[in-house]
């Protein structure tokens, strides 16, 4: 790819990129979050096009205007969030497009191209289970499974291990590295370090929509790519922050690593209403109880199921999971936005599964949600008077709103967060999507603060931020705590769970599959409570 340039309105976002690639690798797009990777793959796959520039394939100008070209080119794009239809089954997705005339009677042998497929690869897959009741990992393999039915040579993996466990992502490595040793090209884009070092044979690191080095992966280390990321040293006070932000984890190494015996996790006693996990040693009186919470949808069906759990003041207590087992609902419940169909919810001793959301609100549970566009903001307002939502019933009692106090209070967030926007008074909706996270989180943060730092409820925080803006985060987390409030930290992103969290409970089907203290992390033991394998270390 030669001289890409790449503009949305008077953003750039790729400013004349040079990007090379040889078959037989696996090459890592390495970059912060908006650095411009995906943007670039996103030429290659079709689905931009490109303001200028030139792509050569084999050394060949190849014209590949739309996704049908870079298809009919080999070109195949698995985005982070798998693109499949839920009811059919895997190999109906799989074969999708490409099974011609008479598929009663195609069936047969199209299933057995599938097959062989999978065996080559050993990519095992339920062919004839709907994939919508199939894990994350397992609908990974259904698109790259997909990607090779079509004759792949070219295999695009945008950010593929965010929802993986441990294992899975182990196991992923291990299909990437077989492909390649058939003469494929494997596009690796990533914003983590570690996983970049332990897979790819080489790297391209881009950062602002431009290219600032290309180097064999053997030649890299942690330091030079963090600071080609981010320009600048990782700070020594910054260390854990920007190193979960970057993917790096702790001291050891977080893949090809199995431990040699299982650490212990607090044991969880039989499920029951009344059945509660042990709590800290810490004698505080606890700032958030659930005792035998159960959250159903609306045919009744449970989507947490007698969940107990206590948060103590001063105490991030992390919640993982694959996605969709229960965190949001859970979370729901808590703030008010999902009522709870039996179970207790107390804060600070005191019941409030009754109270609507704007009475739990003023008792002081903040909140920043999974959704920001759909929960988090109302789209039509301007920038301050979504940092006001909840804030004014607050900051303004009993008067009208003050538009010139108003005003200075989302110019003092916008500063403190860095929010980028031409004036507080444009609509919230024209903000990227990092800028609004950091109206929500930065909303979150100063309702904590003006009700006592009491509970705060995050939800995935950091997610789409950049490095700078996920440091400053977490460090708002962490000033929470250190004010004696209580956060219920729910994140896919296990090291960052490892990194801030004093304990991490597990849920796995909206039940609580275990419950870890700091002493016993370890990201295999927790990423099997999380898919239920027979090595979880909590039952």
């Amino acid at each position: 790819m030669d001289g890409i340039v790449k503009r949305f309105g008077e953003v750039t976002a790729l400013a004349g990129v040079d990007f090379r690639a040889e078959r037989g690798e696996i090459h890592g797009l390495l970059g912060e979050n908006g650095a411009g990777k995906t943007t670039l793959m996103n030429v290659l796959s079709g689905l931009y096009r490109p303001d200028a520039g030139r792509i050569l394939l084999d050394g060949q100008p190849a014209a590949i205007r739309e996704p049908r070209d870079a298809v009919a080119r080999g070109i195949a794009m698995v985005h982070q969030h798998v693109e499949l239809v839920g009811h059919f089954t895997a190999l109906e997705n799989i074969v999708l497009g490409r099974e011609g005339g008479g598929w009663r009677l195609r069936r047969s042998a199209l299933r057995g191209q599938v097959e062989a497929l999978a065996a080559r690869y050993g990519l095992t897959v339920p062919l004839d289970v709907p994939v919508a009741r199939l894990g994350v990992g397992v609908q990974q393999k259904v698109e790259i499974l997909k990607a090779l039915h079509r004759g792949v040579e070219i295999l695009i993996l945008d950010e593929p291990t965010t929802l993986l466990t441990p294992q899975e992502v182990e196991t992923l490595f291990a299909t990437l590295r077989a492909l390649t040793r058939s003469g494929l090209l494997v596009i690796f884009i990533t914003h983590k370090i570690r996983e970049a070092l332990a897979v790819t044979d080489r790297l391209t690191v881009m950062r602002r929509g431009r290219v600032v080095a290309t180097l064999p992966t053997a030649a890299a280390d942690e330091g030079r790519l963090v600071e080609l990321m981010i320009g600048e040293r990782l700070p020594r006070a910054a260390d854990a922050t920007m190193a979960a932000a970057l993917g790096l984890g702790g001291e050891e190494p977080a893949l090809e690593r199995h431990p040699t015996s299982e650490p212990e996790a607090t044991p969880l006693p039989a499920a029951g209403p009344a059945a509660r996990p042990a709590a800290p040693t810490d004698a505080a009186v606890p700032r958030l109880v659930l005792e035998g919470l159960t959250v159903t949808d609306e045919r009744h069906r449970p989507l947490v199921e007698e969940v107990s759990l206590t948060v103590h003041p001063g105490e991030i207590l992390g919640v993982a999971g694959v996605a969709g087992n229960g965190q949001r609902e859970l979370a729901e419940a808590i703030v008010g936005l999902r009522p709870a169909r039996r179970g207790r919810i107390l804060l600070d001793g005191s019941p409030i599964e009754a109270l609507p959301g704007r009475e739990r609100l003023a008792r002081g549970i903040a909140y920043i949600p999974e959704d920001r566009l759909g929960d988090g903001i109302l789209p039509t307002l301007s920038v301050t008077d979504s940092l006001l939502l909840g804030l004014h019933h607050l900051l303004f009692r009993g008067i009208r709103l003050d538009a010139r106090r108003a005003r200075a209070l989302a110019e003092e967030v916008i500063a403190e967060y860095r929010i980028v926007c031409p004036d507080p008074a444009v609509r919230t909706a024209t903000l990227s999507g990092g800028n609004i996270q950091r109206v929500v989180a930065g909303r979150a943060f100063r309702l904590a603060a003006l009700t006592g730092h009491r509970l705060l409820v995050a939800m995935n925080p950091a997610r789409g931020l950049d490095v700078p803006a996920t440091r400053l985060i977490h460090e708002r987390l962490r000033e929470v705590r250190a004010r004696g409030g209580a956060v219920l930290l729910c994140s896919e992103d296990l090291d960052e769970l490892m990194t801030l969290a004093d304990r991490i409970a597990v849920l796995r089907a909206g039940r609580l599959a275990g419950l870890f203290p700091r002493a016993a992390y370890d990201p295999y033991a927790i990423g099997a409570a999380m898919v239920g394998a027979a090595a979880a270390a909590a039952g």
